[in-house]
Order: C-alpha cells, then sequence, then structure tokens
C-alpha cells in the first residue's frame, strides 16, 4: 500500500494541518513542512488535496462536522438552558488547537478565494451559527427566554467564548467548571444575579 493508499492518511494531513495551521497561520506553512510533518511526500500531500486552500478548507469543514455534531448532541436536552449550557461545554471540553480551528476560520478568510470564503460561510452558517440561532429561537418560542433577537443573542453567547478560542488563552481557564458555570449564569442571569 501506498503512501497516498493509507485509509488513515487524509486524517493524519487533515490532523497535522489543523495544528500547524493554527500555529502558524495560512501564510506561514507550506505545503512542504506540512508533508515533512506528515511524513509523506508533496505529491503525497497533493493527491489527497490539490492545493493548500483545498486543505485549509477540508480542515475547516472537518472541525465544522464536529461542532455539528455537539450542537446535535446537545438539542436532544430537555431545555433550551441544558441545551446551550451542554453546547458550550462539549465545545470547550474540544482540545485547545480544535477551539483555535474556530477563531483561526474567521482571521484567515481573507487569505482564500471569493468561492472558498463563501462556501465556508454557507457551511459556517448551516452547521454551526444557524444552529445555535434555532436553539435560541425554539427557547424564545416555548418562554424559555425572553423576547429578543435570536441572532444577536447568539453573537453574544459567541462573543463570551470567543476568548477561549485562543490556544495560547488556553490556561486561563483556571477551571473547565467555574469558567463555563460563570459564563452561562452571566449569559443567562446576568452578573447581578436578580
Amino acid at each position: 500500500m501506498t503512501e497516498t493508499e493509507s485509509p488513515d492518511i487524509r486524517e493524519v494531513i487533515l490532523r497535522q494541518s489543523a495544528r500547524l495551521f493554527v500555529d502558524r497561520g495560512y501564510h506561514g506553512l507550506a505545503m512542504r513542512e506540512l508533508a515533512e510533518a506528515v511524513g509523506v511526500s508533496k505529491a503525497g500531500l497533493y493527491y489527497h488535496f490539490k492545493d493548500k486552500e483545498d486543505l485549509f478548507m477540508a480542515v475547516l469543514t472537518s472541525n465544522l462536522d464536529r461542532i455539528e455534531q455537539v450542537i446535535n448532541e446537545a438539542r436532544k436536552a430537555p431545555t433550551t438552558r441544558l441545551r446551550i449550557e451542554q453546547m458550550v461545554q462539549a465545545i470547550f471540553q474540544h482540545a485547545p488547537e480544535q477551539r483555535a480551528m474556530i477563531r483561526l476560520a474567521s482571521q484567515e478568510m481573507d487569505q482564500l478565494s471569493a468561492t472558498a470564503r463563501a462556501g465556508f460561510s454557507r457551511l459556517y452558517h448551516e452547521k454551526f451559527i444557524g444552529q445555535v440561532e434555532e436553539i435560541m429561537r425554539e427557547g424564545i418560542a416555548s418562554g424559555e427566554l425572553r423576547p429578543m433577537n435570536p441572532t444577536l443573542a447568539t453573537w453574544l453567547l459567541l462573543g463570551m467564548m470567543y476568548p477561549f478560542f485562543y490556544a495560547a488563552h488556553a490556561g486561563e481557564m483556571t477551571s473547565f467548571d467555574e469558567t463555563t458555570s460563570l459564563m452561562l449564569d452571566i449569559f443567562f442571569d446576568g452578573a447581578t444575579g436578580s
């Protein structure tokens, strides 16, 4: 079996690429370096991905697929608050490098072609933002949440989470439980708790 035929090589490439893209950014990573890190030739990389943009989009899409699975699982919870709590907790349980992919996607979009940006934007909304908005809408419709703009509420929640999408800030999350608990309490009940 050649390096291009190995059934797991695509996953190895995606995992290594995610780590390296987070560390170095889109322009900071050469395909040659990635090939060396994975242990394949450049031709082996190009067998699976037509170019660096294609590889970057595959990494981002793979991350969105994981987030979509997290949200789908959280949507099984009986209340809106539990759905949101489970989603936030599950995202924070991902390795710091995986969480950093969310931040990296927004930071590196300018580097991609208009077609790639449009495709990613559609997937980002379909698999992540739109799903969270739908949880908010359902909570508003059921009376669990007060009437509000579900899109704005989604962005406010994600804005609270965003600092922890930096791998370098992972150490600032002194306690996973304390961080998520405080964040969710402030989101749902406010800082005064009244």
